[in-house]
């Protein structure tokens, strides 16, 4: 529960000190436990109800409980005497993928299917951030000793700045020569009848046939959106594939990106690990495609995100992330919903349940992404842009960001529907309105490391001088 703790401490900026050292008088004191054993004003209570084997058999049913006219989702219930939650032990069971962990059931690409999970099984909306919401609830309680029927929010870690969103670029597919962008195109005519059936789609790709034909070279985007970064007020990070040993792995080779990633550096984007297919579940090893995208651009990359988001095991996964020194990732994510899959509208530290304590890294929740934008919205008949809004107006509500989005390739149709790109930049218009920054994973830690830092998280970090 110290995790739990600190990771709360870390979003709402509260300093934790450790037990027994010199602390302020105005220093509150959390006390976890079955039962209060101190009345002294300055005492937090949390009921202790966690129980470590809740999902060994299957996702718990759970108990709804309405608190400031929001409905909370309960796997422990509340205490019967106080009428109190664990709010640590909710936390955690979220954040240390505690739901996912006992699944055995694998997609066609190897990763959980959305239908096993605590969403599809116990009818939760993905677009609601369960995990924030309970630590709103108990920041409420913190502060309003128990007598406020409101969830407070979090307060951002920089002035002006209400809520962040990471932006970021999987490239998985680039122009490389006009046979190979053909075969993409021809692809597409068959993905623009089925799944997607849009006409829009079947329009934009026979026009980008026709203009490839032309001497167009249809996919070489890095550039022109980078260039475009400036009018639309946002940096990104750019998430490339080093190595290609599956046929699913993208076409080029990291020397086709130079010149387009040159361009978008001196935008102040970054460039980050979109590792291979087989680098989790059959090689378990990123340190020969982080050393190549090294030796490429000159830098070490700090993060990454899975191609496909594909791992099997969350904790076999997180321990190679672990092993490779990267400082975050963000994988976590559903390639058929958007939303959020630990419940968490912020970055945290996945948990190490062989070492038990926390992961050295941040990940940052992949909430919004072209692709499951569109799957969403043709699964669930709702519109794309009502999608989009809703998931990120949960986060804006409730905290101050440190959710990822990844639209492949905003600038073609090569993706997604038109319309669905358009959502990229109707959104990225909408920054000021909302007090909120598009920025690169990098400047991100940059920019709140610190919180988390001070929550006693993290302490190794350090970033590129």
């Amino acid at each position: 529960m110290d995790y739990a703790f600190r990771v709360f401490a870390a979003i709402y900026g509260h300093r934790v000190i450790a037990p027994g050292s010199d602390a302020p008088a105005s220093a509150r004191h959390f006390l976890y436990a079955k039962t209060p054993s101190v009345e002294d004003g300055r005492t937090v209570h949390i009921p202790a109800l966690y129980r470590a084997n809740i999902c060994d058999a299957a996702i718990p049913e759970l108990a709804r409980h309405r608190f400031a006219n929001e409905e909370l989702y309960l796997a422990f219930d509340v205490d019967p005497a106080t009428r109190l939650p664990d709010w640590l032990g909710e936390l955690f069971i979220w954040l240390s993928s505690s739901y996912e962990a006992n699944i055995t059931a694998r997609d066609s690409i190897g990763r959980v299917p959305y239908g096993e999970t605590v969403f599809a099984k116990r009818g939760l909306s993905m677009r609601k951030p369960h995990a924030m919401l309970l630590m709103a609830w108990l920041e409420s309680h913190f502060q309003s000793s128990g007598h406020a029927q409101e969830l407070t929010k979090a307060p951002s870690p920089v002035p002006g700045i209400e809520h962040f969103v990471i932006c970021s670029h999987d490239v998985d597919y680039f122009y490389t020569n006009r046979r190979a962008a053909l075969v993409r195109l021809f692809k597409n005519l068959l993905i623009a009848y089925w799944p997607y059936k849009s006409w829009s789609f079947l329009g934009a790709n026979l026009s980008a046939i026709l203009n490839l034909l032309r001497g167009d070279r249809t996919g070489e985007y890095l550039a022109m959106l980078a260039n475009t970064s400036d009018k639309y007020h946002f940096t990104s990070t750019v998430f490339v594939v080093a190595v290609h040993g599956d046929r699913r792995d993208p076409n080029y080779a990291l020397q086709d990106l130079l010149r387009g990633l040159r361009v978008a550096t001196t935008k102040q984007f970054a460039v980050a690990m979109h590792g291979s297919y087989q680098s989790i579940v059959e090689q378990a090893n990123l340190l020969p495609e982080l050393a190549a995208i090294e030796a490429a651009i000159g830098t070490r990359p700090l993060g990454g995100r899975q191609h496909w988001l594909r791992f099997s095991n969350h904790q076999a996964f997180f321990r190679v992330v672990e092993t490779a020194g990267l400082l975050y990732d963000s994988t976590l994510g559903f390639a058929e919903a958007p939303g959020f899959r630990n419940g968490a509208c912020f970055a945290f530290p996945p948990y190490d349940f062989q070492n038990e304590r926390p992961f050295p890294f941040l990940e940052i929740p992949l909430a919004l992404m072209d692709g499951n934008v569109e799957a969403g919205a043709r699964l669930t008949g709702e519109s794309a842009a009502s999608l989009t809004t809703e998931v990120l107006q949960a986060s804006r509500k409730w905290g101050w960001g440190g959710i990822a989005l990844d639209w492949h390739n905003p600038m073609e149709a090569l993706q997604v529907p038109p319309e669905i790109n358009d959502l990229f930049w109707n959104n990225a218009q909408e920054q000021s309105r909302h007090c909120e920054k598009w920025i690169s994973a990098e400047t991100f830690l940059s920019s709140c490391l610190n919180r988390y830092q001070n929550a006693g998280l993290l302490l190794d970090a350090k970033l590129h001088a």
